[in-house]
């Protein structure tokens, strides 16, 4: 029974222990639910927790942008000043001068460039021209404009200078920690052309915020997209649209396709990498996004862009193209110092300020340079061999020369012999303008024989006296060591007398010859010790003369007596087409036209006469007639050519510049002909002004008087209408005018033409 109870027992527990491990089941599932309920109340807590805290920081995010960005637009519309000094509508930059010479239509044509560090060129932008393809518009196309927009700023015709999405971007790049905030429209890129302000700082791109938003509430947009197209870097050293389509593709901006276009618009995002000459893949790459942009924004068609996309463009990158040269020639050289100074002159800059403002001023020069005469002057002094002559200590011979028209411009010039290597600047030494020397001789008829043409002293056929005669304890003497006696002025002037020329400056007294040649001709190389009688007479002076003096001193002997201030340009324009220089010099009356007339037909018996000094030139225009005069001075240490066509004339010196004797006395005749002989050929031929108060008398070579029939020996002279000789003493008849003579023979001869015509045509019958 023990055993029984007990197992009873044991089993009575066991149903105990079956219960309360039923019941231990049951608490522990209500505490799992209860955990699990709590673990999930603690996670939607959680999340409501983090969720509320990313809302705060949101929240904050928002409140501290908003309050940087009040603070910042307080700063910017009330702290910084925006203001430019720079004038948009007559723009005062570093620009390149231009010069430009006329063709043989007559049109002007560019010549050459002239830059300092900024190479640009000045184009202006008609927006309406532009649209509507205006004829002989000049100016910025529309596709350059819309392609630059395109990629540039497409808002650009809608915001007020500022893209203010772009920039709020650009801002948040700043608070990445960027160091590249980008955003810059076309106006705020044109704010950092014109300043240079390169700064990394926030302030820095406030400043050109608000400066952009300046220009846009002073300026109109056509204002401000043309001259950003005409400031931009667009590499090579080259600004502006203008030299980067000259540059580029050997065009001017006006003529480029629209393919062309984009390839310019693809440089800017950065000029070292997308050159398309230096990196044509990148560049070619960048121009299809342009392209794209275009098409997108509605510049260009679909024809168009795929026109476009397949046009291949053909990369000139030529230096050439900017008609820029290494080494000037001597015009250039001089035209650059003369408007220097007359810029200096006029607008009371310094030198340094003048030469400066020269190369920068992005001035048009319009010069009085004949390529074609240029190219002959540049071919014959270059020729050192042929011309060059060597002196003591092997020293080269120097030689210079001035070609120029009747009516002061000037152009040729050379300024030594051999070939030119450096270039003279504003400061170099030019001997066409820089090199006075004596001009011996050449001084007798500016000095002399003209003014006493002109006051009535002397007539073409006066019989003077050459004979030694005492000045003051001086006394001339002729280049042939001898004297004369009685003879013409005709041939006095023929074989170059000293003692005539000095007789009569003393006549006229030397002031008056010193007044005629300093106001009148213009030639300010004298000095007050050249008032007396060898320097004015025989030339032999203290200061001296250039070849530009001197050529236009002698143009009034085949222009009718007129002399005309020597100039290298007629005009300079500034990059607005503003004049600033005129070079055009109004006419001063030297000598009257009868005077200027008589001078020439006695300079022509210089070369043309059987004793005359340059009787070696006859040849040199030998469908033209030409008048001249020879030069040498003390030691032949300086020999001249001076005298013109009826196109031009010309004025050659050579010598050495340490003074020696010249072995060869011909030089400057020669390099005198080898210029002017290639300059006048092919020309139409024709005569010099005539005037009818010059008249053509037959003079009697005994006395010097209106020939008669009785005379014995006669020549024609040229006379003033009011100062024609009396009738020779000889007696008999006044011999008729040669015009009348003349005349009578040329009709005789038709007549004897017409009748041998006549009798031909009788005997065919």
């Amino acid at each position: 029974m023990a055993k029984d109870n007990n197992d009873i027992f044991s089993f009575s527990n066991s149903d105990d222990s079956q219960k309360n491990d039923s019941l231990d089941l049951n608490s522990f599932s209500s505490n799992a639910i209860d955990n699990e309920r709590k673990r999930r109340r603690r996670k939607k807590t959680g999340k409501r927790r983090a969720m509320t805290a990313v809302l705060t920081i949101f929240l904050v995010g928002i409140i501290t942008v908003s309050i940087v960005a009040a603070s910042f637009l307080l700063y910017a519309f009330t702290m910084v000043d925006g203001s430019m000094d720079e004038d948009l509508d007559d723009l005062k930059l570093n620009f390149t001068t231009t010069i430009y010479t006329k063709d043989k239509s007559g049109e002007w044509t560019e010549y050459q460039r002239l830059h300092g560090m900024y190479n640009r060129i000045w184009v202006p932008y008609d927006r309406k021209s532009a649209q509507e393809g205006a004829e002989n518009y000049e100016g910025i196309p529309e596709n350059v404009v819309n392609a630059f927009v395109a990629i540039e700023d497409k808002r650009f015709r809608v915001h007020d200078g500022v893209d203010w999405k772009r920039t709020l971007s650009a801002f948040v790049n700043l608070l990445q920690g960027s160091k590249s905030y980008g955003g810059s429209t076309i106006t705020q890129q044109l704010v950092k052309n014109l300043t240079n302000d390169n700064s990394k700082r926030v302030s820095r791109k406030v400043r050109e915020i608000m400066r952009a938003r300046y220009l846009e509430g002073h300026y109109s947009k056509d204002t401000i997209i043309e001259c950003y197209l005409n400031t931009i870097a667009m590499g090579h050293g080259i600004y502006g649209v203008e030299v980067a389509s000259n540059y580029y593709f050997d065009k001017n901006v006006k003529d480029l396709t629209v393919a062309e276009c984009a390839t310019l618009a693809a440089i800017t995002k950065s000029p070292a990498s997308y050159a398309p000459d230096t990196h044509p893949e990148a560049n070619q790459k960048r121009r299809i996004t342009v392209l794209n942009e275009m098409l997108e924004q509605g510049y260009i068609t679909d024809e168009q862009y795929e026109a476009s996309k397949a046009e291949e463009v053909n990369i000139v990158a030529s230096k050439e193209a900017l008609n820029e040269n290494e080494v000037n020639n001597y015009f250039v050289d001089a035209l650059i110092v003369q408007v220097t100074k007359d810029l200096a002159a006029k607008y009371n800059y310094d030198e340094a300020h003048a030469a400066n403002n020269f190369y920068s001023g992005g001035y048009k020069i319009y010069a009085t340079i004949d390529p074609s005469v240029q190219s002959v002057v540049d071919t014959v002094f270059s020729n050192s061999k042929a011309y060059g002559i060597k002196g003591k200590n092997d020293a080269q011979l120097q030689g210079a020369i001035t070609v120029m028209d009747y009516e002061g411009h000037v152009k040729g010039l050379a300024g030594g012999i051999g070939e030119k290597t450096v270039n003279l600047g504003t400061s170099g030494f030019n001997r066409a303008t820089d090199a006075i020397r004596q001009p011996g001789s050449t001084m007798k008829p500016i000095s002399a024989y003209a003014p006493a043409i002109e006051k009535g002293l002397i007539n073409y056929s006066s019989k003077v006296n050459d004979k030694a005669t005492n000045y003051n304890g001086w006394t001339p003497v002729n280049w042939y060591r001898s004297y004369r006696g009685n003879v013409t002025v005709q041939y006095a002037l023929e074989v170059s007398m000293n003692t005539i020329p000095v007789q009569l400056v003393n006549e006229m007294t030397p002031q008056v010859s010193f007044d005629f040649l300093t106001k009148t001709l213009g030639i300010n190389t004298l000095t007050n010790e050249d008032v007396n009688l060898s320097p004015l007479g025989m030339g032999g002076t203290n200061g001296g003369i250039t070849t530009l003096e001197s050529a236009g001193a002698f143009s009034i002997f085949g222009n009718g007596g007129k002399f005309y201030k020597p100039s290298l340009y007629y005009a300079v324009y500034d990059q607005h087409n503003k004049e600033v220089l005129n070079g055009e010099a109004e006419p001063v009356v030297a000598i009257g036209e009868d005077t200027a007339e008589v001078m020439n037909h006695l300079l022509q018996n210089v070369v043309y006469g059987g004793s005359g000094t340059g009787k070696g030139a006859a040849g040199f225009v030998p469908n033209m007639k030409i008048f001249a005069k020879t030069g040498t001075s003390n030691n032949v240490n300086d020999l001249w050519f001076v005298g013109g066509s009826p196109y031009y004339v010309a004025s050659c010196w050579c010598g050495f510049d340490e003074q020696q004797k010249i072995s060869n006395t011909s030089i400057a005749r020669t390099m005198w002909g080898a210029v002017m002989s290639k300059i006048n050929s092919g020309l139409e031929a024709k005569e010099f002004p005539h005037t009818d108060y010059a008249v053509r008398r037959y003079y009697c070579n005994e006395t010097g008087l209106l020939a008669t029939n009785a005379c014995g020996s006669v020549s024609v002279g040229w006379y003033k209408s009011d100062n024609v000789p009396g009738i020779c003493s000889h007696g008999g008849t006044v011999l008729d005018s040669p015009d009348v003579v003349e005349k009578a023979e040329k009709e005789r001869a038709a007549q004897e033409n017409s009748n041998s015509a006549e009798d031909q045509a009788a005997t065919q019958q």
